[in-house]
């Protein structure tokens, strides 16, 4: 395996753009679909395994209700703030990749909380009834971002530690 790569807080402004991206993303989704769909509306993408049902979460994650909408969004920036705080102490090109696509993520689903006190979700997957709760761009980054850490906090990080020389 490859040796960790650190890098230097002027090198952390290459990371700048992959979170920004993300934020694009998520917000140019959000925006075509409230304007080609009406709200509860569904339209099958690949048959009816993936389809975009168009609602709106004023809840927290998977539409789980903790004290409303303004708890959602307290909460929110609390675990914003969580993940820019790991991004700045990061040094790792892998985790910096990781922390980047869950903040333009976070940024995405902010933007929503702070604009409309609720967020627009409309990806919907699953079959024969089942459907995993609707989402949307910015909760798929967050997820794969995830993910990442967890590999590279179980896997890169842990062989990293295990095959460093000890300092003398």
């Amino acid at each position: 395996m490859e040796r960790r790569t650190f890098v230097g807080f002027k090198q952390k402004l290459y990371f700048y753009p992959i979170f920004l991206f993300v934020l694009a993303l998520d917000q140019f989704t959000k925006r075509l679909i409230v304007r080609s769909m009406f709200y509860g509306d569904s339209k099958n993408i690949i048959g009816s395994f993936v389809r975009f049902t168009y609602i709106r979460n004023p809840n927290s994650v998977f539409g789980l209700r903790v004290g409303g909408a303004g708890v959602s969004t307290t909460l929110t920036i609390i675990a914003f703030i969580f993940v820019v705080s790991m991004f700045l102490k990061s040094e790792t090109k892998f985790s910096l990749v990781s922390l980047s696509f869950i903040i333009g993520g976070a940024l995405g689903n902010l933007t929503d909380r702070l604009l409309y006190m609720e967020v627009i979700d409309f990806i919907e997957v699953g079959a024969r009834g089942w459907y995993w709760p609707t989402f949307n761009v910015a909760d798929s980054f967050v997820t794969i971002g995830l993910i990442l850490l967890i590999i590279y906090f179980i896997f890169i990080d842990k062989f990293n530690k295990e095959t460093e020389s000890p300092k003398m």
